[in-house]
């Protein structure tokens, strides 16, 4: 298994599976963080936060 940073991504998102929250924080500062329910919408409540710094970009 290889390990390491296989995204150019401004975010990086975990799941916290207490909470079952998706947490999303800025990959240069990651104590700025959002949480939602989904994934879009933590990335949504991030880019509100870093004010349109973090780029939304879906996986096709």
């Amino acid at each position: 298994m290889r390990f390491g940073n296989f995204s150019n991504r401004d975010y990086r998102i975990a799941l916290d599976t207490e909470t079952q929250l998706f947490w999303a924080s800025e990959k240069n500062d990651p104590s700025i963080k959002a949480s939602g329910v989904t994934i879009t919408e933590a990335l949504d409540k991030l880019n509100e936060k870093t004010n349109g710094l973090v780029q939304q970009q879906y996986a096709n």
